[in-house]
């Protein structure tokens, strides 16, 4: 089945009247963000019942070239159930508008094809992406290495082929009622920075906002080599120690491109960033 502009403003409840409120609460007030700039994160996951190879094959090229010609996805991954099938897609691109970012992916050949069961888009701020992943598919390697190069920032893109993929694992936690968020927020922040310094699993983090800007949710990409790791490490979070999440979900995702040019990351974090980046670089 695929989904519409229509089916996805009536599963997000934003139609008629209360879509043009949104749309006004946008206008009048903007995020705070700390990477500096709105993003839009995708998350497709494939329809039930039907063959999805057979639908893929034959929109792969179209689909490629779509890429290739907006060029605006910073992050990709790929989602993978326990068995180790993919089962779809989350993705972050660089797009200003809730409308151009509909376009781009409802005029995706993939989403016309029918492939899709489900489609959600979400507005985040990107501020954390570790580059030393960067892991582009061959095809897209050429392109997406002259967008650094323009502009300036040199991270080698290593083919498919050359970096074997790598289990990672997507963590989404969504946010208590923002008073009591907020409260325990600046109580457990420095032990909850400190945690992940020490850890420093984090590849990429953003945070996920509502049709009113309201920062509700957060999502990392975290290099843990098992689900248990994973799972410890959250546990183990003051954050979540304090009660903070209504919800915490955990997925399998293969992670193919990440386009280290937005790093963006918070101060803290940078110079632990740097050094993990010099070390997989073989620099001293």
């Amino acid at each position: 089945m695929t989904i519409t502009r229509r089916t996805w403003l009536v599963r997000t409840g934003i139609t008629g009247t209360a879509a043009l409120m949104a749309s006004r609460a946008r206008a009048a007030d903007a995020p705070k963000l700390l990477g500096g700039k709105l993003f839009f994160m995708v998350r497709r996951t494939y329809a039930q019942g039907i063959d999805i190879a057979a639908l893929r094959t034959p929109a792969e090229p179209a689909h490629r070239q779509h890429l290739l010609k907006f060029g605006q996805t910073v992050v990709a991954s790929a989602l993978i159930d326990d068995t180790g099938a993919r089962i779809g897609s989350v993705s972050i691109s660089d797009i200003n508008t809730r409308k151009d970012i509909e376009r781009y992916v409802y005029d995706d050949p993939f989403t016309k094809a029918g492939i899709y069961g489900s489609i959600a888009i979400t507005p985040v701020d990107l501020y954390k992406v570790d580059g030393s992943y960067n892991r582009a598919p061959a095809w897209f390697a050429p392109e997406l290495r002259e967008r650094q190069l323009a502009e300036g920032y040199d991270v080698p893109v290593l083919p498919t082929g050359d970096a074997g993929a790598k289990t990672m694992f997507l963590l989404s936690r969504h946010y208590i009622p923002k008073p009591d968020f907020s409260r325990l927020k600046a109580e457990h922040d420095a032990a909850h920075k400190d945690y992940v310094s020490a850890l420093s699993p984090t590849v990429f983090s953003a945070a996920g906002f509502d049709a009113h800007w309201n920062r509700v949710s957060d999502m990392a990409v975290a290099d843990f080599s098992d689900r248990a790791a994973m799972q410890r490490y959250v546990d183990d979070d003051p954050f979540t120690k304090a009660g903070m999440f209504t919800r915490v979900d955990i997925e399998r995702v293969d992670l193919y491109k990440l386009d280290g040019r937005y790093n963006r990351a918070p101060g803290w974090f940078a110079d632990d960033m740097k050094r993990r980046q010099d070390s997989r670089a073989g620099k001293t």
